[in-house]
């Protein structure tokens, strides 16, 4: 198996992390919320980033959010970016391995569902955490940033991040993927996985559809704030 840092690993963290500071820089202009996020084409890497080079590519976008934030935006806030980028990579690459058998790729239907499907909970994964991470730990609640850091997540995980995952697997290239992941010995019965899989679904749509569509806020709405911190150990367990 291959070492976690060799030099091949070594060469896609600093293209990744490369990527995701010069295309995160570029569009710091384009300001949604003035100091928190902006529009994100570089929202299209950290999944294919995740599914094609594990935690590696993940520590990369998780870093390289980080340091892009230096153009303007960087604050202690920036911690929670770091760590929605990071998990935005790595759980794709933890979901895929576990409900397909298959190297990543979207060369089939079905994997291009399955491919979508992942990003759909991912992007919801990471609005819940900068959107819950602002409410828990610096006393700000504002439900656009939670809106628009799901629709950049799903929009340009789907719309551009799936054209370069088609590119990347393709004969003319096919990058090697990172191996599979161990399984968690507390995930290792497929029953006890499903649950856990369909109650952390189900987590994220009452969030997504109480403060997208119902406009609730957790300030107000006691059952937000409990299904965020009920999603917490289902995302552990996913992710460690």
């Amino acid at each position: 198996m291959q070492k976690q840092w060799d030099p091949g690993n070594r060469s896609r963290f600093f293209i990744t992390f490369a990527a995701f500071v010069v295309l995160g820089v570029t569009f710091k202009v384009m300001a949604l919320v003035e100091g928190l996020t902006e529009i994100r084409p570089v929202n299209a890497i950290p999944q294919v980033a995740g599914l094609l080079a594990g935690p590696v590519g993940a520590a990369a976008c998780g870093t390289g959010n980080l340091i892009s934030d230096l153009a303007g935006t960087l604050s202690f806030r920036s911690i929670l970016g770091m760590i929605a980028n990071y998990i935005a990579a790595y759980l794709p690459f933890r979901l895929w391995h576990s409900f397909s058998k298959e190297e990543p790729n979207v060369h089939s239907g079905k994997n291009m569902l399955l491919y979508c499907i992942i990003a759909f909970v991912t992007a919801m994964t990471a609005a819940w955490i900068l959107a819950f991470g602002l409410y828990v730990f610096f006393d700000t609640w504002m439900p656009e940033i939670y809106q628009y850091i799901f629709f950049n997540n799903f929009g340009f995980s789907v719309g551009l991040g799936m054209p370069l995952l088609i590119l990347f697997t393709s004969d003319a290239i096919c990058i090697k993927c990172q191996p599979r992941p161990k399984k968690q010995r507390l995930l290792h019965s497929k029953y006890v996985y499903f649950m856990i899989s369909a109650a952390y679904l189900l987590l994220m749509l009452i969030l997504l559809g109480g403060i997208v569509f119902a406009g609730h806020s957790p300030v107000n709405e006691r059952y937000l704030r409990i299904a965020a911190a009920a999603a917490l150990p289902c995302l552990i367990c996913f992710l460690f």
